[in-house]
């Protein structure tokens, strides 16, 4: 063999080398990126489990007879329903959905469960609606970390030339989580205050008739007794008369 020959085959080995190298680093940064993702989508998953356990702490609690809107359960139904898909499918659309379901019924429910003192759950119910609350607003950052880890994940295996190797291998490109401004959470909570004065407002009205209603009752037990009294007067008197 020619030097040349040589000296061309020892260079297309090198090249050869170098690709593979670059390949084989290429592929590890891009597992630690996606298992970066996983870690943090873990997170999401831990939190979103949690609110769902409070939710499901209004399905066990009957809450319709004092004017619950059918609505929040019909919500906490679906929520938990995509909740229990997403875990079990790791779907991360139906885990984003379900979250926002239960974002939009937490403080809600537990602005009723407050104006509701009554309840003999009521202790339990509103400590556990607070930590629900608690976790939106603690899953805030939370979804802002794992969407910066989506988004750096997404830019190496969209950025040629590592892309030839992201479809090599098929990595596939992470959904992002739905995350909210500052002015969404701000309104989640004015309508649980807004709930909060209505159903106050409702239970007013309620007692004012309830107040009603014992007083007719009352009024018409001292007359009944009256005229108990009266006939057995007349008795007596009719009897004395004898």
């Amino acid at each position: 063999m020619d030097p040349t020959t040589l000296m061309i085959l020892i260079a297309a080995g090198l090249v050869v080398l170098m690709i593979l190298f670059w390949i084989m680093s290429t592929y590890n940064r891009m597992v630690d990126l996606r298992n970066e993702v996983e870690n943090q989508y873990q997170n999401l998953e831990t939190q979103v489990g949690v609110k769902d356990q409070k939710v499901a702490l209004v399905e066990q609690t009957d809450l319709a007879q004092l004017g619950l809107e059918s609505e929040i359960y019909d919500k906490i139904v679906e929520a938990r329903k995509l909740f229990a898909q997403a875990k079990s499918s790791g779907n991360r659309s139906a885990l984003s959905k379900a979250s926002g379901l239960m974002d939009s019924v937490l403080p809600s429910a537990l602005a009723f469960a407050e104006s509701n003192p009554q309840l003999t759950s009521h202790n339990v119910l509103v400590a556990g609606l607070e930590e629900g609350v608690h976790a939106i607003s603690k899953m805030a950052s939370e979804v802002e970390e794992y969407n910066q880890s989506a988004k750096n994940y997404n830019t190496f295996t969209e950025m040629f030339p590592a892309v030839i190797v992201a479809r090599m291998f098929g990595f596939k490109r992470a959904d992002l989580f739905d995350q909210y401004s500052d002015e969404q959470v701000a309104h989640m909570f004015d309508r649980r205050a807004d709930l909060g004065s209505f159903v106050e407002s409702k239970r007013s009205e309620a007692d004012i008739k309830t107040e009603q209603l014992k007083d007719e009752i009352e009024a018409i037990e001292a007359e009944a007794e009256l005229l108990e009294a009266k006939a057995r007067l007349k008795a007596l008197k009719e009897q004395a008369g004898e």
